[in-house]
């Protein structure tokens, strides 16, 4: 039986409708989700994952990360949630700016636009961690990490939480994105093209096309012709 729906939002205050691909964690779990509309006292969130009314919730926002809410009322597969503190204008702003960037083709990314491969490489780096020194950490070999910095495979739900906590960040942030990730991100890519490898700069060169062409990086082909050898 589904909850009756309640009042959300004020109908004086102004709220943004879009839909902005992010993550929502309940009770150690996290779930895809889509921000349908979202004031600075709520939100409406899609979901295909069963959401508990009796359990707290965090979803990430593009400049708080983790923020907590409560669930008021579902139906099917939509959710209307109260913050548990009202965000900020900022924040409302960060969430509009986000929204204009997501596409049908970026369920690869987060909050901050950024992969969840070229995170966990970007992570690493701050660290001060090797492939080498990660993979030990984590209980995994530096090929598989390999793969998880390239994209080519997801980590499982039960290494994703050992590979959070030594990367010291939270679960729902390392997959979904946090706050000013997109910046280091951008930084990192920055140097990655003027002092990184031919393949590191291959592959930031590839980011910035699909974004400017509003298409999925599988979708771009750089291709180099050495002449002949």
């Amino acid at each position: 039986m589904t909850a009756q729906p309640k009042r959300l939002f004020d109908p004086r205050e102004p709220r943004l409708v879009l839909q902005l691909r992010t993550g929502v964690g309940q009770a150690g779990k996290a779930f895809d989700a889509e921000i349908m509309n979202i004031s600075t006292g709520g939100m409406l969130v899609k979901t295909s994952s069963d959401i508990a009314h009796d359990d707290p919730i965090q979803v990430v926002l593009p400049k708080s990360g983790a923020v907590g809410a409560t669930v008021i009322w579902s139906t099917e597969d939509l959710y209307g949630c109260s913050f548990d503190n009202p965000i900020s204008e900022e924040e409302l702003e960060g969430v509009r700016e986000a929204a204009r960037f997501s596409s049908p083709f970026r369920h690869a990314y987060g909050v901050d636009h950024e992969t969840l491969g070229a995170r966990i490489k970007r992570l690493r780096i701050a660290s001060g961690y090797t492939m080498v020194e990660l993979a030990q950490k984590v209980g995994v070999s530096k090929p598989t990490l390999w793969k998880w910095e390239g994209d080519q495979v997801r980590p499982r739900h039960e290494t994703m939480g050992i590979l959070a906590k030594e990367l010291g960040i939270g679960e729902l942030e390392l997959v979904y994105g946090a706050p000013r990730l997109g910046e280091a991100a951008a930084n990192l890519e920055e140097d990655d093209t003027q002092h990184g490898s031919l393949a590191d700069i291959v592959r930031a060169s590839r980011k910035r096309i699909a974004e400017a062409a509003g298409v999925d990086e599988v979708s771009v082909d750089i291709h180099i012709n050495w002449g002949n050898e």
